[in-house]
């Protein structure tokens, strides 16, 4: 589809009035559009321009530059404003010159005629790609760990509760692995916070490599790690998981010029039916870590319920 680089639309009356209403206009917001209430453009400000690489001729080619997750928003938001004549807010992205996207929050108002009348509809958006980009780190922080990058205690719980909601509604059953670093604090004696710090790094990159994408891998605190196994229904899955971790924790380290063995254990549970809480879960593998632990660690072991 070719665009016209120098679209030019006829200024509005209500704007020609007053060539200072005018400025503020085009100055207040990053882009300014008017449409008709049958979606027709009737005015686009210059400043399209440089923002898309040109000047759009009518409502669909403004849709078409805004993610499909939103362009139904944006449909609904026009008519909300021509059935309301209120004022209505809505956050997109749109895409830019390049293949980026940018962000945007996007108003319509509402313009009458001297009668009353809904006469136009005006779209003033404002770039807030900084603003989301900062909302989206402190998001990851909130939720991350900030040395590994791993989902934090916070982000897992939610996802163990979520698999746990589904599981009750839909059969999908899950596993819950508790993993922890066999004597980590001495290498954190012996050689330095520095490298116990980099051995972290280092073992969570490990340990994703012998998980798929759908499994969750998370860093509890300190040494403890859980894995969240999603879509198995039988041991024999994942001991061969289990199994691929003690084989690929068991090869040399070597961090920061030191070169080291590690050995981890393993708590493992499966969702059963009779599984109700989050804790349940949690206290099941913290049960079948203590005895991996009494055993020698460098192994796992699956919690047995009583009634097995």
């Amino acid at each position: 589809m070719s665009h016209s680089a120098d679209k030019s639309f006829a200024v509005p009356p209500w704007m020609q009035k007053d060539i200072f209403v005018r400025q503020f206009i085009e100055q207040a917001w990053d882009l300014f559009c008017i449409f008709d209430v049958h979606r027709n453009l009737t005015y686009a400000s210059k400043s399209f321009n440089p923002v898309i690489g040109f000047i759009p001729e009518d409502f669909l080619q403004v849709v078409e530059l805004i993610d499909s997750e939103y362009r139904m928003d944006l449909h609904k938001m026009f008519i909300r404003t021509v059935q309301t004549c209120c004022s209505s807010k809505l956050e997109f992205r749109m895409k830019g010159t390049g293949e980026s996207y940018n962000w945007f929050e996007c108003t319509s108002m509402p313009i009458r005629d001297a009668a009353g009348e809904l006469a136009e509809i005006c779209f003033v958006l404002n770039d807030i790609t900084l603003r989301k980009n900062q909302e989206n780190r402190l998001i990851a922080m909130a939720f991350h760990d900030p040395l590994t990058g791993l989902p934090n205690r916070r982000l897992f719980k939610e996802h163990l509760h979520q698999l746990l909601m589904q599981a009750k509604r839909m059969d999908r059953y899950f596993a819950l692995v508790y993993l922890d670093i066999d004597d980590f604090k001495l290498i954190n004696d012996t050689m330095g916070h520095d490298v116990g710090d980099a051995f972290l790094q280092h073992f969570a990159q490990r340990i994703q490599g012998c998980l798929r994408e759908v499994d969750m891998f998370a860093r509890m605190g300190g040494d403890e790690f859980t894995i969240l196994l999603p879509g198995v229904d039988c041991e024999e899955h994942v001991r061969g998981v289990a199994q691929r971790i003690l084989n690929c924790v068991d090869q040399p380290w070597e961090v920061l010029d030191q070169v080291f063995r590690a050995t981890v254990s393993m708590g493992i549970t499966m969702y059963h039916s009779d599984t109700r809480e989050a804790s349940q879960m949690l206290k099941e593998v913290d049960i079948a870590l203590y005895q991996v632990k009494g055993k020698g660690r460098n192994h796992y072991q699956f919690y047995q319920p009583k009634s097995r």
